[in-house]
């Protein structure tokens, strides 16, 4: 299996609309995404494993920070890597763009995520309660310094 990662375009607006709405009880809308993607303050990022899409990163940078609004890669390909991947493109483009602080929300019974999330070097600092919907859910939002080039 051949996994490739490449920026979305406003091309993807379906195949990311797809994933999205496969991914999340409560998806965003078409017009958000496409209005994601024709942003310049964001990245937007399709993993690509052969020909089939099995995961996606959106983000979005003011900096000195960084904010990862989404990042979720198909049950069946969890655990093969992929997510980790995703975050260090999302490190690697934080650097370029100059975002120091990199900030997420994260469900708090997301028990993977979080695990990702923490060995990326992510802390929690605040909980948000009844933040999430479908279900009714408080948020963790969680802080990462990103990491200084050697």
């Amino acid at each position: 299996m051949n996994a490739v990662i490449r920026r979305a375009t406003a091309e993807d607006l379906e195949t990311l609309a797809n994933l999205e709405a496969s991914l999340f009880s409560v998806p965003w809308t078409d017009a958000a995404l496409g209005s994601h993607l024709a942003a310049d303050y964001t990245l937007s990022l399709l993993l690509w494993e052969d020909d089939l899409p099995v995961g996606y990163l959106l983000a979005g940078f003011t900096p000195p920070e960084g904010e990862l609004y989404r990042l979720a890669v198909l049950p069946e390909k969890r655990r093969s890597g992929y997510g980790r991947r995703l975050l260090d493109a999302f490190f690697a483009e934080a650097a370029e763009r100059g975002a120091d602080t990199l900030w997420l929300d994260v469900r708090e019974h997301n028990a993977a995520a979080i695990s990702l999330y923490r060995s990326a070097g992510f802390t929690p600092v605040l909980k948000r309660e009844n933040y999430y919907r479908d279900p009714i859910e408080a948020a963790l939002v969680m802080t990462a310094a990103r990491p200084k080039e050697k």
